[in-house]
């Protein structure tokens, strides 16, 4: 299974932080990628994503929640997929680590996939952290 990891030092205290990112159905202000994020029950949400012209749509359910230190979440449908955010206290602001783990159901598939793939999941995870630093320096946290 592929592993992503993406860190930002984000210009605010980890429970600003976590407050934005906690609200999952935000997302589509933090990337272009997410066009939607539902809420379809508790800790559910459906995602519909578009990448390279290409729609998908999973559902996830939060499976950790420890403000302001922990997110994570695994998918139930759709492409197989775990992920995880650490914040961590540090001097200016708060450290984030953004973990997406994700399967493509074979082996072939991951290799040779996957190399696209991994590019635009590192991407995604990418602008979600730098959308949000630009927002909690705006003042729009």
């Amino acid at each position: 299974m592929p592993s992503i990891e993406t860190r930002a030092l984000l210009p605010a205290d980890p429970d600003t932080v976590f407050g934005m990112i906690r609200k999952v159905e935000d997302f589509p202000r933090y990337t272009s990628a997410v066009e939607r994020v539902t809420p379809i029950g508790p800790e559910r949400y459906h995602w519909q994503v578009r990448i390279s012209g290409v729609v998908y749509e999973w559902d996830v359910e939060v499976i950790q929640c420890e403000p302001p230190l922990r997110l994570a979440w695994r998918s139930l449908t759709g492409i197989a997929n775990t992920g995880r955010y650490r914040l961590t206290p540090a001097p200016g602001g708060t450290d984030v680590t953004l973990v997406i783990d994700y399967s493509l159901n074979s082996r072939l598939l991951d290799h040779t996939v996957g190399r696209v793939a991994g590019p635009i999941v590192r991407r995604v995870s990418a602008e979600v952290l730098h959308r949000v630093r630009q927002r909690l320096a705006s003042g729009q946290a």
